[in-house]
């Protein structure tokens, strides 16, 4: 197959080259970059303040520890949640057991047995700029004293859709690898609407069911839910409908 692959710079490499690997074909166009978030001056204080971290992207805690290191902080030992399989492995690279649902979204999260009872506890929530707040206002409402980082943010240049849109269609994509609704609405945003028939007829391979749930209604045909948001989940997920 020849997808789309859209994660940034150093994910998309990595993911890319798996697709070779497995004989697909696939073609890597960024749309959008990382950089540092602006509440990082505050995660010392935040960290030693906690006692219940919580990460909801592979992206927030790679920035955390990056800035952790330049400045010679350490992660406390409390308990780590991750919202997903990807999540929990970045923190197990660095050493930290994180508990994580096996449904890879913010409603398994918070179903979890571990954070029903959380009166008086103190939460941080690792993200990005934005995304949504489930997961504080349910804490919040079992008693938890919540707090977010904003450890990276996201940034969206600025494209050419429509030259993208004939690239695109001129490599010959039929498949699509989207990990997050915002990339999902980026796309279908940047795609001009006489060649949504051919974006929405694409296999579209996503996270979740939230975000399959958003692609539905923009009128996505061929959806497959992975096993999360990591690489391999995301071959995993492309790899099942080539054999259908």
């Amino acid at each position: 197959m020849t997808p789309l692959v859209v994660r940034p710079a150093e994910q998309g490499t990595e993911l890319s080259t798996l697709l070779r690997q497995h004989g697909h074909d696939p073609h890597p166009c960024t749309l959008l970059t990382l950089g540092p978030g602006s509440e990082l001056d505050k995660l010392a204080t935040l960290l030693a303040e906690a006692d219940v971290i919580v990460a909801v992207s592979v992206h927030a805690i790679l920035f955390a520890d990056h800035f952790m290191l330049q400045t010679g902080q350490t992660w406390p030992n409390i308990d780590y949640f991750a919202v997903g399989a990807a999540s929990a492995a970045a923190f197990a690279d660095l050493g930290i057991a994180a508990m994580s649902p096996t449904d890879p979204r913010s409603e398994g999260l918070i179903a979890l047995p571990e954070l029903q009872q959380l009166a008086g506890k103190r939460v941080l929530i690792l993200r990005g700029n934005g995304g949504r707040d489930l997961i504080a206002r349910t804490l919040a409402s079992r008693g938890a004293l919540v707090h977010y980082c904003c450890t990276y943010e996201r940034h969206y240049p600025e494209l050419d859709g429509p030259a993208l849109t004939r690239d695109w269609q001129e490599a010959g994509i039929d498949s699509l690898l989207i990990t997050s609704g915002e990339l999902l609405q980026r796309l279908q945003t940047l795609v001009p609407d006489d060649a949504h028939p051919w974006l929405h007829g694409c296999q579209l391979v996503v996270p979740s069911p939230r975000v399959a749930e958003m692609a539905e209604g923009l009128g996505f045909l061929h959806i497959t839910i992975a096993q999360g948001a990591a690489n391999q989940a995301l071959l995993a997920a492309l790899e099942q409908r080539k054999t259908r």
